[in-house]
């Protein structure tokens, strides 16, 4: 029986030097840490940072001084060198390593996602580390994931992991930015959520990196709501041998303890929706009271181009988003029959199925977990 399945995330400001190229002492030190995951028993899954920053001092750019097509470029030109420096570090420690570059639509659709499950599987049944990070090259905007803890989160769901860790350069989530108060205090351990957890979060602390201590609340909130135990931690040695053996190092957030089908935390986090169904009264009644089917009958407005098997919003007629779910129809099709119901030609055709709903609660972007039908 294999190990527990960790997937391990390491920032820009963990890989990339003072004078702003990567570290080969840095990289190192992570490859080492991976690999005592390995020697451990566990199964690693590395999603990295850092393609971007090593790009840039080839191109002659600045980190913060840069247009989108410039970050782009940097990151197809260190893209390359950011694996390379990675199979220099694990070569010595007898690891091969294979690049996964995600966006978006690999986490979008049911398909795609199991197609990258079986291509994790195979690479960790014959022992070759995957390492992860967003395809920056091509990634416009709809098809962003816009940052690597998110991502992390989101590939800890559908990898099935049973832990997550964010490497960092502060050791742990501070209810103050400790580098700018000296009154700011570590928590050491979250198992609930609060609005003062989240405005304690503050803003991205690295000019290197697009993430902080927001992004990695927001990675720890999705991880934990399937289950996924999740830790941040500063880098260095053997920090990754403390985190399995679950001694007091960084902050640990406990996983909810009645996690939602992982399924359920995709589509509420992970899926990008591609349409809005507005309903009447009695559909919005039937979906929040009974988690029922949706049927033709309750929608009275289509908007979206969608095919079946997206995932759509269903709102209200104020247009409050209320649940999401796969649409069994398209969008040309659900119009046509939409226009067959306005002639009393039919009534009971299902529009979303219920296994495959989730419920806003106080609203699907807030970070609140799916309620539990």
């Amino acid at each position: 029986m294999p190990g527990p399945r960790v997937v391990v995330k390491v920032g820009s400001s963990s890989l990339v030097g003072p004078s702003g190229a990567l570290a080969a002492e840095r990289l190192g030190l992570v490859a080492a840490e991976v690999a005592g995951l390995r020697a451990a028993g566990a199964e690693a899954i590395l999603v990295t940072s850092g393609a971007v920053a090593a790009g840039l001092p080839v191109l002659g750019l600045r980190p913060g001084a840069v247009t989108l097509a410039e970050k782009q470029a940097a990151a197809a030109v260190g893209q390359g060198l950011l694996m390379d420096a990675y199979r220099e570090a694990f070569g010595p420690l007898g690891l091969e390593v294979a690049q996964l570059l995600l966006t978006r639509a690999e986490l979008e659709s049911p398909r795609r996602i199991g197609h990258l499950r079986r291509a994790l599987t195979a690479l960790l049944r014959r022992a070759v580390l995957p390492i992860v990070n967003e395809n920056d090259t091509v990634a416009v905007e709809e098809l962003r994931i816009g940052d690597n803890d998110t991502l992390a989160a989101l590939l800890a769901v559908v990898a099935g992991a049973d832990v997550l860790v964010l490497l960092t350069d502060i050791d742990g989530f501070y209810d103050q930015d400790p580098r700018r108060s000296q009154r700011a205090r570590r928590v050491d351990v979250v198992e609930s959520w609060t609005p003062a957890l989240r405005a304690a979060a503050g803003r991205a602390g690295s000019g290197l990196g697009t993430g902080g201590m927001r992004t990695k609340l927001g990675a720890a909130r999705i991880a934990t709501a399937a289950g996924v135990e999740t830790w941040v931690v500063r880098t260095a040695p053997g920090v990754l041998g403390a985190v399995l053996r679950k001694e007091p190092v960084g902050t640990v957030f406990r996983p909810h303890p009645r996690p939602g089908p992982r399924r359920d935390v995709w589509l509420r986090y992970g899926a990008q929706p591609r349409g809005r169904l507005i309903l009447d009264d009695g559909a919005v009644d039937a979906v929040l009271g009974r988690q029922a089917s949706l049927l033709l009958q309750g929608v009275t407005e289509c908007r979206g181009a969608f095919a079946a098997g997206d995932v759509v919003e269903l709102a209200t007629a104020a247009d409050r988003v209320i649940a999401r779910g796969t649409a069994l129809l398209g969008a040309p099709d659900l119009v046509r029959w939409l226009t067959r119901q306005e002639r009393g030609l039919v009534r009971h055709v299902r529009v979303v199925q219920h296994r495959t709903m989730v419920m806003a609660g106080e609203g699907l972007d807030d970070g609140v977990e799916p309620r539990q039908g």
